[in-house]
């Protein structure tokens, strides 16, 4: 990656939507040459997708928590990623060094539905301990870091 990728790049992240002629105009390259390097981002693995940002609250998910869990001894992993997959609430799954095996963020409409995915974890998927923290706000968002 250039100079030259890396804007491209901070102008996608900055906005998914913007146009190839104005992310042009940005790096001062036309826009068929901007095209082709935003083609090669994509094709090479920097630029992986474009997705909506959504208002957890606004969409009806007022609770968000961060729930760290420990396995079952000799438990299978690749079974339990497989139904943290599967379990709607779960938006984001981080395999973890430390005290616990993964770290779990879940949306969740209310502290019953939370209560209900936690218990999940234990019942349908066999964690053997969780610990759950209600996230009260976001301080700094998830974002990606710019190469």
């Amino acid at each position: 990656m250039d100079q030259i990728d890396r804007e491209i790049v901070a102008a996608l992240v900055e906005d998914g939507r913007r146009s190839v002629q104005d992310i042009a105009d940005r790096v001062r390259l036309s826009a068929s040459a901007t095209r082709d390097r935003l083609r090669r981002l994509e094709r090479t693995g920097p630029v992986t997708g474009y997705t909506a940002r959504l208002d957890p609250a606004a969409s009806g998910f007022t609770v968000q928590a961060v729930v760290e869990i420990e396995m079952m001894p000799g438990a299978d992993p690749l079974v339990f990623e497989a139904g943290l997959r599967d379990t709607a609430a779960v938006t984001e799954v981080l395999h973890a060094t430390g005290d616990n095996d993964y770290v779990v963020r879940v949306l969740c409409r209310d502290t019953a539905e939370l209560h209900g995915v936690v218990r999940g974890f234990k019942t349908g998927l066999g964690a053997a301990h969780t610990t759950t923290r209600v996230v009260l706000d976001e301080s700094v968002p998830a974002r990606p870091r710019l190469p």
